[in-house]
């Protein structure tokens, strides 16, 4: 009783909070459409301006299923046609992977079809399985799309699944940038190999280092985004869809800070070749100098690097400076950006 009172007293306040935005003109203007986003017939080809998608994550969680109660009370009938085109993974209907794939994929189509040119879509995914970030991006890219990078965005709470698994589930998601130009860019794949152990530790190994211990999802999102920045993530779907037992295997978990750590006593255990290692952490850190509109001195991109090499080995400065040269350019009087094809589209 207490708890309904609580929350219909918040629903008061905030039905308050949006009185004076609500008015005749805003309810006369909006335009609510129940739908596919796998048929877009009724908005005009190159007529949208941003496109903001969250769609449901593969088997995660089966919306139609639990809004059941929600429905019936709120009058909204759901008809199994309905059903059939809920983008999901499982549920009642026992959907397919390949088909909620087919249907990712029948909406990117329609999305870029509706939007207009040099205009952006950003895409809302928290699935911790890594083949499917990588089919979302070659699918965006396959219809025309231009990858334009990847942020991460905190959900501000917990939920029950994350408390109970809380070093397997993510917390938050990552948001992916896309593109429609005239001509776009694959994302460069560097030649890596295909054992990419090594860098995947690296990888982690760096996040823990730069955070003093690093959560599941900070982990799994700094993977992510450098698989598809370095063009290793369909290795990484294939041959590690569980980080669980990897990251149980080679680092020490403390329960109580939710947090990975390196194990007492033991040093960094990567020992990718230098130059490689060096072009990968300045590829990552001027993508992400650039897109805070921030273009790095000499020194500054020095400082920030050399605490990354962190296997027993420190670079020269010209060393970090020679491969600096190779994928970035001087502007200004001591600044650095990345070389066109290197880098990254700015957004907005």
């Amino acid at each position: 009783m207490l708890l309904s009172l609580l929350i219909w007293k918040r629903l008061i306040e905030a039905k308050k909070e949006i009185e004076s935005i609500i008015n005749d003109k805003n309810i006369n203007n909006a335009h609510i459409i129940k739908g596919s986003a796998t048929d877009l017939h009724f908005v005009k080809d190159e007529s949208v301006d941003y496109i903001y998608t969250d769609p449901p994550y593969g088997s995660k969680i089966p919306y139609l299923d639990l809004s059941t109660m929600w429905n019936a009370w709120l009058g909204f009938e759901v008809s199994e046609e309905d059903r059939k085109l809920e983008a999901i993974e499982g549920g009642e209907q026992h959907q397919t992977e390949d088909i909620y794939k087919e249907l990712l994929a029948k909406s990117f189509e329609e999305m870029y079809r509706v939007l207009k040119f040099n205009r952006w879509m950003s895409f809302v995914f928290a699935h911790s399985n890594p083949k499917y970030w990588h089919f979302i991006v070659e699918t965006a890219q396959r219809v025309g799309f231009e990858y334009a990078g990847s942020v991460q965005q905190a959900n501000g709470q917990t939920s029950f699944k994350k408390r109970q698994h809380s070093y397997s589930v993510l917390a938050g998601q990552l948001i992916i940038n896309f593109k429609k130009v005239k001509t776009p860019q694959s994302i460069q794949k560097h030649n890596l190999g295909t054992n990419i152990y090594p860098l995947i530790i690296e990888t982690i190994e760096s996040v823990i280092a730069k955070n003093d211990g690093a959560k599941f999802e900070e982990i799994n999102n700094e993977l992510t985004m450098k698989g598809l920045e370095l063009g290793f993530l369909d290795v990484l779907s294939r041959e590690y869809k569980d980080l669980s037992p990897l990251l149980m295997e080679n680092f020490e978990y403390d329960r109580e800070t939710e947090k990975f750590h390196i194990h007492k006593d033991k040093k960094f255990k990567t020992n990718i070749p230098l130059n490689l290692r060096i072009k990968y952490f300045l590829i990552s850190y001027l993508k992400r100098k650039q897109i805070e509109k921030n273009f790095p001195t000499t020194d500054e991109i020095i400082l920030d690097i050399m605490p990354l090499l962190k296997n027993g080995i420190t670079p020269e400065k010209q060393t970090i400076l020679s491969v600096l040269s190779e994928i970035a350019m001087q502007i200004g009087h001591d600044q650095w950006k990345l070389k066109s094809g290197e880098g990254q589209l700015k957004l907005f």
